[in-house]
């Protein structure tokens, strides 16, 4: 659920300024990399994906290649290809939304799943097909007139309601509740439910977040602004009311740093495990692990080569000193 939150929170200023649905977010999508940064007009690019294997000690190609197509700059089509072999399709429509899915793997028994968008009655529908198009779920996605999301349904066939979800904001626009029913336990209650408490300062900036679970508290959130940066330090509670978990954000323009670090016993002087890790561009390039005397215990750094258009080509992970990952992207415009 703290997952669904931030995707919540994060889709809400995203959608706002596009002012259409976002692309909807379902487990059914394969989570792939899309890169927003990419120069000049490409057409088509494909990357072979490398991962160290310990039993072998070598490198092994992942079986599957993931082959993006665009038009005018923008992604239309991602095929996914073993050797030549093409076992999925994802299409897009000109905001970038998933708007269909094909499945051609061997007896492949939901070879479709479709994405409806309506922007004007704030809805999105995801619908699942069967051989012979035969609906096997379907899932229901509501906003409001902000763009947030307000509802969420999950269907078995095309109308039994299996269950729900239901989402509340405050004049900030920010969410106070989470709810989730499940119908075979009755809908009369909700099944779980988060609610979250929030201090502003003068600006209506958030200052602090408290989260919820069944009137336990769960997390608490405090945050500072400078002028180019946004630090945010959030800590975890046990049932018990144990702190056992603290995360430090922070984020300057397009570089984010986080930190996360784990207790032992309430004690919030002393870290147990710490893991730091380092984006750009919402791409990890630096990560590393350190016991309670800030032992290392694993540490990796990303490189990257660039082609004349300055996009990059080659992507080398090192662990340690020692190559754990490769990516070799072919450019063509």
């Amino acid at each position: 659920m703290r997952y669904l939150v931030a995707f919540l929170l994060l889709t809400t200023s995203t959608v706002y300024s596009q002012q259409v649905l976002p692309s909807f977010d379902s487990e059914l999508i394969e989570s792939v990399w899309i890169d927003e940064n990419i120069r000049n007009q490409t057409k088509e690019f494909f990357i072979k994906i490398y991962e160290y294997d310990k039993d072998s000690a070598r490198l092994i190609k992942a079986p599957i290649t993931p082959h993006y197509l665009l038009a005018n700059g923008r992604l239309k089509e991602i095929q996914f290809k073993v050797d030549k072999e093409l076992i999925k399709t994802h299409f897009f429509d000109n905001h970038g939304r998933i708007i269909e899915q094909r499945r051609f793997g061997f007896q492949e028994n939901m070879p479709k799943v479709t994405y409806e968008y309506d922007d004007d009655a704030h809805k999105a529908i995801e619908t699942v097909y069967r051989l012979g198009d035969r609906i096997h779920s379907k899932s229901i996605v509501k906003y409001n007139s902000d763009f947030q999301i307000i509802a969420k349904e999950e269907y078995r066939g095309e109308d039994k309601l299996n269950r729900f979800w239901r989402y509340q904001y405050n004049d900030q626009n920010d969410l106070i509740a989470d709810e989730f029913y499940d119908t075979f336990q009755g809908v009369d209650k909700p099944t779980d439910s988060l609610h979250i408490q929030y201090q502003y300062d003068d600006q209506k900036r958030k200052i602090s977040s408290h989260n919820y679970r069944t009137n336990q508290l769960e997390s608490r959130t405090d945050y500072v602004y400078y002028p180019d940066s946004l630090v945010k330090q959030t800590t975890f509670f046990r049932f018990d009311g144990m702190a056992n978990e603290r995360h430090l954000e922070i984020k300057k323009d397009s570089l984010r740093v986080m930190v996360r670090g784990f207790f032992k016993n309430g004690d919030t002087v002393n870290y147990r495990s710490r893991f730091k890790e380092i984006y750009l561009y919402g791409d990890l390039v630096e990560y590393e692990s350190r016991t309670l005397r800030g032992t290392y215990v694993d540490r990796y750094t990303t490189f990257y080569e660039y082609d004349e258009m300055s996009n990059w080509i080659n992507k080398t992970t090192y662990s340690n000193g020692v190559v754990i990952k490769k990516e070799e992207r072919t450019i063509l415009y």
